[in-house]
């Protein structure tokens, strides 16, 4: 059996209406179950004080018995002689004063009628209230049951969905940390370096990127932190053309910054690369003051 078998027989083992075989099986397992036991001397408690709950019953008034006396001495009194004919002749015999008159064994037998369905009627509605009782404290203990497991099914759903979020982040941390491995590494990598013009004399960064796939990574330092509202952007700048855009990153409170990004061909033979201070939307064209800026290839 399941333990919850076991908990739906405890209402009735409180109203003692189980059979000898069912409180053999409940008793074994409320020896081993601490929170059944505590359960079942719950419902017994909430069933014992519905004794003091029921509505009281009034007993017979005393002058009942009093005025039934009084008619049946009155009816002995009043009994007249009962004649009896024989074939000898006429012959009259005096009936028995212990002769009980139909009236008095029908008011007797309805006064204990009444009585026993009195007595009845408030044991039955004494059994339904204690049955109701018993039905909803067990409703309640499951509804408050149902809640604790649904408070613990959302705290580890969070817990859940917060460990996926630390493995996500950890796995892009480590496959950008092999990428830029693998990059470093590449046959074809390009190094740049990058120095602080007199907006930041102290800055200095270094770009590489793979020449033949453009993907690219910048490691700046000492960069002073943007504005609310600005960002630092890349630039490519190629001879005979106009500057093309690169991304923009921020730095964070010791001025350093690390981003990623592809190089388009255009931009893979520029004779110079800069950062500027732009809007942190980002600019199609170069627009603010010159932080970082390569020697011209």
């Amino acid at each position: 059996m399941k333990h919850e078998d076991y908990t739906e027989m405890l209402a009735l083992a409180a109203l003692d209406a189980l059979d000898e075989g069912e409180q053999r099986t409940l008793d074994a397992h409320l020896a081993e179950c601490a929170d059944c036991r505590a359960e079942l001397n719950a419902l017994r408690d909430a069933a014992a004080s519905l004794v003091y709950a029921a509505a009281p019953v009034a007993p017979v008034a005393p002058e009942f018995r009093t005025r039934i006396l009084a008619r049946i001495k009155s009816q002995a009194q009043d009994a007249p002689l009962a004649s009896v004919a024989s074939s000898n002749g006429a012959a009259t015999l005096p009936t028995s004063s212990n002769v009980r008159s139909l009236d008095e064994f029908a008011a007797r037998r309805e006064a204990r009628t009444g009585t026993v369905s009195r007595r009845v009627a408030m044991f039955g509605a004494l059994a339904a209230s204690i049955a109701v009782a018993a039905l909803l404290i067990s409703l309640a203990l499951v509804w408050q049951r149902n809640n604790r497991l649904q408070r613990e099914l959302a705290r580890l759903a969070n817990t859940v969905n917060q460990t996926e979020q630390q493995l996500a982040q950890t796995r892009q941390e480590l496959a950008n940390t092999r990428a830029d491995r693998e990059l470093l590494a590449a046959p074809e990598a390009l190094t740049a370096t990058l120095a602080g013009t007199k907006m930041a004399e102290r800055a200095r960064a270094r770009l590489t990127f793979d020449e033949r796939t453009g993907r690219a990574m910048l490691v700046a330092a000492d960069l002073p932190p943007a504005p609310a509202g600005f960002a630092y952007q890349l630039w490519f700048i190629a001879e005979g053309r106009p500057p093309m855009p690169g991304k923009v990153f921020t730095t964070d409170q010791t001025g350093h910054a690390e981003m990623h990004d592809t190089v388009p061909p255009e931009g893979r033979h520029a004779a110079v690369y800069a950062v500027t201070l732009e809007p942190a939307s980002g600019m199609s064209a170069p627009t603010g003051e010159m932080y970082l800026k390569s020697s011209a290839s």
